[in-house]
Order: structure tokens, then C-alpha cells, then sequence
């Protein structure tokens, strides 16, 4: 599993002659990975309903149709994705890595300040880490199994 960075920063608004400008404030990076008590903790506090294989396999669709040229597809696909989810899934994932953060979800999102377009590929990095985990967890499972057999 690689393990993700998530930067987390305050915004403000200064003025600039006659005009506002926004500028990030108080930076600072955090480790981020889900963890299986991270999605518990997701289901349980209803920041999260479906299944998190279902979303991956919406996302390997995506990554299919960012190749072509079908451009209502691609749209249509991206409407699929429900923004605050994704940002439920990183939140989570930061949480999960980051057990003393304190943050609530309310309090995530005042300092998350992602493109839609980086938080799709954190979202994505974040299930498939998850997933190959657990698919190690399975093969080394059936590895001590095959083991305890031949005994």
C-alpha cells in the first residue's frame, strides 16, 4: 500500500487594490490511507452508503473513457461521482493515518482545497490501496491455510 499525502491549509481573502485575492495560509501535509476501521467508522457515522469496489469500478471506467474522445461519455461518467463523497473517502483516509487530528468532517472540508479533477485520482489511489491490501491479506491467509492442511 502507498501510502498518500494530503495537504490541508486555511484560506483567506486580502485585499489587493481595489480587488480581492485569496492566498493559502498555515500549509501543512498529512499521510493518508484507509484503513478497514477508517471505512467502519465511515459506514457507521453515514458519511459512507455504497460500496467502495462498486466506486472503483466506476473509476476504471473513467480511466477507459479519459482515453477517448466521446466527450459527453466522459461527462456523463464524472457526474457519476458525488464530490463529497470522494472527499468523505479522503477524510477518512487521513483520519485513519492520523488518529490524534481531531478534525471533523465540517472541519475537513474548511481546509481541503483540491480540484475536483485531483481529488477523482487521491480518491482513486486511496480504494485501490485499500483493495490490493486486502487482496494481499487474502493470498497470504490461503497461503497459512494450505500450510496448516499439508500438517
Amino acid at each position: 500500500m502507498k501510502i498518500q499525502k494530503v495537504v490541508l491549509k486555511g484560506m483567506e481573502f486580502v485585499t489587493v487594490g481595489d480587488e480581492y485575492e485569496k492566498r493559502f495560509i498555515n500549509e501543512k501535509s498529512h499521510p493518508a490511507f484507509l484503513t478497514n476501521a477508517a471505512v467502519k467508522k465511515g459506514y457507521d457515522s453515514g458519511l459512507l452508503e455504497s460500496s467502495l469496489f462498486e466506486d472503483l469500478l466506476k473509476i476504471k471506467g473513467l480511466e477507459a473513457l479519459i482515453t477517448q474522445t466521446d466527450e459527453e461519455a466522459s461527462l456523463e461518467l464524472l457526474n457519476a461521482f458525488d464530490e463529497q463523497k470522494l472527499i468523505a473517502v479522503i477524510y477518512l483516509a487521513v483520519i485513519g493515518a492520523n488518529k490524534n487530528l481531531g478534525l471533523s468532517f465540517e472541519e475537513f472540508l474548511e481546509l481541503y482545497h483540491y480540484p475536483l479533477t485531483e481529488t477523482i485520482q487521491l480518491y482513486a489511489n486511496l480504494i485501490v490501496g485499500l483493495l490490493s491490501e486486502s487482496n494481499e491479506f487474502a493470498k497470504e491467509l490461503q497461503k497459512q491455510t494450505k500450510k496448516s492442511k499439508k500438517k
